[in-house]
């Protein structure tokens, strides 16, 4: 084995503990909005002043970003680390004392971050990769990393960011250029290890609604749990304030990946003019769920009330309930509260991919907290929505083009360019089957011969332009559609011609409609990308609308 050594040259500062602030910062770019996982990024790196944007305001999150801004950033976000003008020299080659980044490079030098090439250069410009970024991570937060002499030379700095579980939630090949969204994900996640609060950065990944719901909640925790304290008797019970995650409530349609949790119905209970204290509670499936494990109610704090498993007494399988053992005596305000019903999910080896599961109806028991007077509660402005049972699913669709691009003549052009996202479990697949695109043009532009095919791949299918707008794709074969490692970078060409004696003319080419689930009571819609888990296949998506806004061709 060899050790891969971690100096500790240059100037630290005397730590001082502070929490890390999570607010939404990323609105401030003009290109905003960005995917919650890259806003959460992008807002820490830019409350420590790591990042303010181009010159045009913007922030580009699909952009690559280069060795020299790489090292700016990641130094700049270290709490301990100064770099002051001093630290300039002539270090590389290709490095000047002048250079705006010489005294960010130079200090990684120093540190043993970076080294250079063989020819004595360090090559600003070029793009940094996963591999890379892993290192000097690694060197400047001084993570101890392994390697054997017949692995890879960045096998070490994998094991350590996934022991400190800092690398990128997501499946990318380590010789991969990092985008600058994905660069601000993985040095925010490397500071807040740092300070401790990883956990609550994961959850601002997800959101930062989902943050500052937790910060109000605990500090509102400790009054309810008094209330709770005179009523609870000393029997113990199994969920009693675990707590699991933080929900946004109302609950809304969702994707359900085997093996793991989610909120799928919640409703707003409201006492009669009294704190009431639960005793048990019912909730009643639409059609049987086969892939349901175990149900709890919960709080948006993400406190487990009560535990529910099937009733023995519905011959249907509809029926889930609580026993008295399992329920927490939570009290619920005379002005009433907000719960929902989390949902733990089977395994992929137990469980199966395509299942709709909607509950029909919430309600529980209580008893008034002065008066004793039991009765039954049922929830007021319920939201009840369908999901979906997967084995995989699309996070984000994003176009990595330019804003702006110029419009002009010739045949085979790339007129378009767009990252597709995704997470899937061991052994399942990931495939886009068809994606519809929208084009807008104006004053003498002409498209026409629509091809998609994807980067790394030579294959190409011919796509077909219906009522002048829509360029259906349908069909995709694995070459192009399969998500392998995390993404897929797909790419549509066509034919363009443009009229010199027109004024101002434009393109545009979007991906618009994200659909909603098809259930026996609603149709709902076909969205404009439809693909499949390898067992089950699905019309639409978790996304936004639009799904993702194409670059303005003028």
């Amino acid at each position: 084995m060899k050790i891969i050594t971690l100096l500790s040259i240059g100037l630290f500062l005397p730590f001082q503990a502070a929490a890390l602030e999570y607010r939404n910062l990323s609105l401030y770019y003009t290109d905003a909005p960005f995917t919650p996982a890259e806003s959460a990024g992008i807002s820490l790196l830019t409350s420590l002043k790591a990042i303010s944007g181009n010159p045009d305001g913007t922030f580009r999150p699909n952009r690559t970003v280069n060795r020299a801004e790489f090292l700016k950033i990641v130094l700049s976000s270290h709490p301990r680390i100064r770099v002051s003008s001093a630290d300039a020299s002539h270090c590389f080659r290709d490095v000047m004392a002048d250079d705006w980044f010489a005294p960010y490079v130079c200090l990684a030098k120093k540190r043993g971050m970076v080294k250079g090439y063989d020819d004595g250069e360090f090559k600003p410009n070029r793009s940094v990769n996963y591999a890379e970024a892993l290192k000097i991570l690694s060197e400047l937060y001084e993570y101890i990393a392994y390697s054997a002499d017949d692995e890879e030379w960045f096998a070490g700095y994998v094991r350590a960011a996934e022991y400190n579980k800092t690398a990128l939630p997501m499946s990318l090949k380590y010789d991969r250029s990092l985008t600058r969204g994905q660069m601000a994900r993985l040095a925010a996640a490397y500071r807040a290890q740092y300070e401790g609060e990883l956990d609550t950065y994961r959850l601002a990944e997800k959101s930062l609604d989902l943050v500052i719901t937790k910060e109000i909640a605990s500090k509102v925790s400790s009054s309810q749990s008094s209330s709770v304290t005179s009523t609870v008797s000393s029997s113990s019970s199994s969920v009693s304030s675990v707590q699991e995650d933080v929900f946004a409530m109302p609950a809304v349609s969702h994707f359900l990946m085997l093996g793991t949790k989610e909120l799928i119905a919640s409703g707003h209970f409201v006492p009669r003019d009294e704190k009431v204290i639960i005793d048990n509670v019912t909730v009643k499936f639409r059609t049987e769920p086969k892939n349901v494990r175990t149900l709890y109610l919960v709080d948006a704090n993400g406190t487990r009330i009560a535990e529910l498993n099937p009733d023995v007494y519905d011959n249907e399988d509809l029926t889930w309930k609580s026993q008295p053992e399992s329920v927490q005596g939570y009290t619920i305000p005379a002005q009433g509260k907000e719960l929902g019903v989390e949902v733990l999910l089977q395994e992929r080896n137990n469980g199966f991919a395509e299942e709709l599961i909607s509950v029909k109806w919430i309600s529980m028991n209580v008893h008034a907290v002065e008066s004793n007077d039991p009765y039954q509660l049922i929830a007021a402005d319920p939201s009840y929505p369908a999901h979906q049972t997967v084995q995989a699913r699309i996070e984000s669709v994003v176009n990595t083009m330019s804003p702006v691009v110029d419009l002009g003549n010739g045949e085979g052009v790339l007129l378009g360019e767009v990252e597709v996202k995704g997470e899937k479990l061991d052994g399942a697949e990931l495939r886009l089957n068809h994606i519809t695109f929208t084009i807008t043009k104006r004053n003498g532009v002409t498209v026409s011969n629509f091809m998609l095919g994807a980067s790394d791949s030579a294959k190409h299918i011919q796509c077909s332009l219906s009522d002048g707008h829509y360029i259906s794709c349908l069909n995709i074969p694995a070459d192009i559609g399969m998500i392998e490692h995390g993404s897929a970078l797909l790419q549509l060409w066509g034919d363009m011609s443009v009229q010199d004696s027109v004024l101002n003319p434009q393109l545009q080419i979007d991906i618009l409609k994200p659909g909603s689930i098809s259930t026996t009571i609603n149709p709902g819609e076909i969205g404009d990308v439809r693909w499949s888990d390898g067992t089950g296949s699905y019309n639409w998506t978790e996304l936004q609308n639009p799904i993702m806004k194409g670059s303005e061709w003028r």
